[in-house]
């Protein structure tokens, strides 16, 4: 893999320190990507970051889309079957053969997913260190989110250095070297004033966000009971995107105060609304799939889907959403409210980065700004 460094540029090939990013999934890509950004403005550890997964393309595309170049994208030799234990046998030995040629100083994992889970257990095997990303993502329940909970759960094992959303990890206390950096998914770009004002008055406003996509033909019943939805929950904010979207029957919604139609999210804008939703919607099985990553309960409409223990993905016929979304909806009222979130500085990604090199003792602190940033200061 020779050709791999020259693309880095000559300063960074002159750093001591290097990292591999590793995605296996576009949830993951969404928070490592503005950290592999940070990485590149600190000029101090070289990060490499690594497309791979069940689906690869995909990863790769999803990295791109956030502004992000891949150095790497790991092609699995065979179409492994969708199950879990089929995508680890394959992924392991080309990311052992991968970890035994880079020989990198670190490498960071995001999550639970399958890849993070074979990138920490080959990286201990072979002595590298692993940084996790936790994002927030854990619970108390082994089998909810299933399998991320239990993955996450055997990386906390294995980890060298933990990046949490803020104050103590989510599940069993994992130690000292846990890092509050927020989340860095809010460290993407984001240009669209429309929906940057739609997740300031989510978020202040404690209001309810329905995201909605939706290609198929056969989904074109759901629509009237979006419309209906809003006309009765006073709380609640639809966003509808996919080729429905200019569908005649999505015409009351788009002329809807509490509504935003439009024919396409980018990715870098998707990131930002799926954290404040309080469920996503679509018949695309893949951005479904995406869902738990991303922090969000999510319904597939009218698609095949086996539900798995403690499953947050639910698979329903196009006339019984509604009725679902209002369950969903009635759920996440009763819970208790933690009150307005905490703005993001769009620093999260800064923290990251700053705890690796504090892991590294380019340093003297993990914590962003609060000591010189040369051991030599």
């Amino acid at each position: 893999m020779s050709d791999i460094y020259p693309a880095l540029g000559p300063d960074l090939l002159d750093l001591e320190h290097d990292i591999l990013l590793v995605a296996g999934s576009r949830a993951e890509v969404a928070r490592l990507a503005p950290v592999a950004t940070a990485f590149a403005g600190a000029g101090r550890i070289r990060a490499l970051t690594i497309a791979t997964g069940p689906d690869p393309m995909a990863v790769h595309e999803a990295f791109e889309a956030l502004g992000v170049p891949v150095d790497i994208t790991l092609l699995l030799r065979e179409p492994p079957s969708p199950h879990p234990a089929a995508v680890a046998s394959i992924l392991m030995s080309r990311l052992d053969d991968l970890l035994v040629e880079l020989d990198p100083s670190a490498v960071m994992v995001q999550g639970g997913g399958v890849a993070a889970a074979v990138t920490a257990q080959v990286a201990f095997w072979r002595q590298i260190p692993v940084v996790h990303l936790q994002a927030g993502v854990a619970s108390d329940d082994l089998v909810c989110p299933f399998p991320q909970e239990a993955n996450r759960r055997v990386i906390g094992q294995l980890a060298s250095l933990f990046l949490t959303t803020g104050g103590a990890a989510l599940g069993s206390p994992i130690g000292p070297n846990a890092i509050p950096v927020g989340d860095t998914m809010a460290s993407n770009p984001r240009g669209d004033a429309t929906f940057a004002s739609l997740v300031r008055r989510v978020r202040g406003e404690g209001s309810h966000l329905v995201l909605v996509r939706l290609d198929g033909a056969e989904s074109v019943g759901v629509l009237a009971g979006l419309a209906e939805l809003l006309e009765r929950e006073s709380d609640v904010e639809i966003v509808l995107f996919g080729k429905l979207a200019g569908h005649g029957e999505a015409g009351p919604l788009g002329r809807h105060e509490r509504a935003v139609v439009v024919r396409e999210v980018p990715l870098a804008e998707l990131v930002g609304l799926v954290p404040v939703s309080t469920v996503l919607v679509s018949d695309d099985p893949d951005l479904v799939d995406d869902a738990p990553g991303l922090g969000v309960p999510a319904v597939l409409v009218d698609g095949p889907y086996t539900a798995e223990p403690g499953d947050p993905i639910q698979s329903i016929l196009g006339p019984a959403v509604t009725s679902t979304l209002r369950q969903v909806l009635a759920a996440a009222r009763a819970e208790t409210s933690p009150g307005p979130a905490s703005p993001s500085d769009g620093r999260e990604a800064a923290r990251a980065e700053q705890a690796v090199a504090w892991m590294f003792g380019l340093c003297l602190s993990p914590l962003l700004d609060q000591h010189p940033t040369s051991t030599d200061a």
